[in-house]
């Protein structure tokens, strides 16, 4: 069964860590002018909460927003972890 909130079907989704980024897509609204179809939600693990919500008219910049989306959460665990020191210091022994 497909996950469903306020209207958009989750279409896509991108898991790092504990964060969840989502694509959604509202059907009513794929083929209306002046209306956007598509959004990018964070969302919890669980994906019960959706918020920060980004809209959009067409797939092609809500894919985009995802892929960055997702890249920030990349960028911001790997400041929070360290990963990214770690990767280094492993690289240079």
């Amino acid at each position: 069964m497909s996950r469903v909130n306020h209207g958009y079907v989750i279409d896509q989704e991108l898991r790092i860590s504990n964060a969840v980024i989502v694509l959604g897509v509202n059907p009513n609204l794929v083929d209306k002018e002046h209306t956007t179809p598509y959004v990018t939600w964070e969302t919890d693990k669980d994906m019960n909460d959706f918020y920060w919500g980004h809209y959009f008219k067409d797939r092609y910049a809500a894919e985009r927003d995802l892929v960055k989306r997702g890249m920030n959460k990349v960028r911001y665990f790997d400041r929070v972890t360290g990963f990214h020191d770690q990767q280094k210091e492993d690289q240079e022994e």
